[in-house]
């Protein structure tokens, strides 16, 4: 007796299981879009909840903030109210070009450390590699105050430089080093590796190679986590809390006392004069306004850079 097999093509193998999936996919259907429904009213409550107090606090800052602005806060010095002239405050120009003073400087310090780094982490599997990536992550988390008291005992108490922009500018930089060094790592990870072997295969060495490739195609992720770390630092009061000096005169001199929008805004805020306190409202607009311009501009080019490339 001669049997018979029947071989079972593929083709019908795959409308078996397509079959399958699509009965499965009925019997599951009014599951799934019931669970979809829910996720998505979730995630619309957490983002109303989430937007209700930020479209308030913004709400309030331009109401109250907007009537405090004028060029005379922006050109003139602080001064102090007196029972003559309750609502004489001055103007806020020391702490704008104090904290555009630290800012830069904390810029000059931070940025190309915090860059060399990045890369070095992403391009070496050492040892050494991985503990600067867990103290750079530590750091990132750390409290910025800590910042402040590790810049007031190197340079006010190891190096007796006094209360200066440097001073300052160095706590700042300290605080932006871990957002520039894990922005740059993965920007620099994220650059494809055919780059990396052409530039090897042309006989070029790898520091070469790392510098003068993949470093300029990474500079859009570069460039967009550096501002952010500015955007950070600008905002910051406890870091520069102890060791500026608030100094009550423009000064661009690296060891001169300088102010800070951030410090008179604490400053202002404890104020016995109504004057003052109602002024802080107009220095915070002003400090927002900044790193929001900031935000804007970084994520305005990154995204250029990125039509560009695409």
């Amino acid at each position: 007796m001669t049997e018979t097999i029947h071989v079972i093509a593929p083709s019908e193998l795959d409308q078996g299981l397509r079959e399958e999936i699509r009965r499965v996919a009925q019997a599951t259907r009014a599951r799934r879009m019931l669970v979809s429904r829910v996720m998505i009213a979730l995630c619309t409550v957490a983002i109303l909840i989430t937007a209700v107090p930020l479209v308030m606090l913004l709400f309030q800052l331009i109401q109250r903030g907007l009537p405090q602005l004028n060029w005379a806060f922006f050109t003139t010095l602080p001064s102090t109210p007196s029972l003559l002239a309750p609502n004489v405050t001055g103007g806020v120009s020391n702490g704008i070009i104090g904290t555009l003073v630290l800012t830069a400087y904390a810029s000059i310090m931070a940025i190309p450390v915090g860059v060399l780094v990045g890369v070095y982490l992403a391009e070496s599997d050492s040892k050494f590699a991985a503990a600067l990536r867990v103290i750079s992550q530590t750091m990132a988390g750390a409290p910025s105050i800590l910042m402040g008291l590790f810049a007031f005992s190197f340079i006010l108490q190891a190096l007796h430089v006094g209360f200066s922009a440097i001073a300052g500018s160095f706590a700042l930089a300290v605080l932006m080093l871990p957002v520039i060094i894990i922005s740059t790592e993965i920007a620099v990870v994220n650059v494809p590796n055919t780059l990396r072997e052409a530039g090897l295969a042309l006989g070029a060495k790898p520091h070469k190679v790392s510098l003068r490739i993949v470093l300029p195609s990474a500079v859009t992720g570069i460039v967009t986590g550096s501002i952010l770390a500015i955007s950070r630092a600008i905002g910051e009061t406890a870091p520069v809390l102890l060791v500026i000096g608030g100094g009550y005169l423009n000064s661009w001199q690296p060891l001169n006392p300088v102010s800070a929008l951030p410090l008179m805004i604490y400053s202002n805020a404890k104020s016995e004069w109504p004057s003052q306190r109602a002024q802080v409202w107009g220095i915070a607009l002003v400090l927002v306004a900044f790193v929001f311009i900031l935000s804007l501009t970084a994520r305005i080019w990154a995204s250029r850079k990125q039509q560009v490339r695409s």
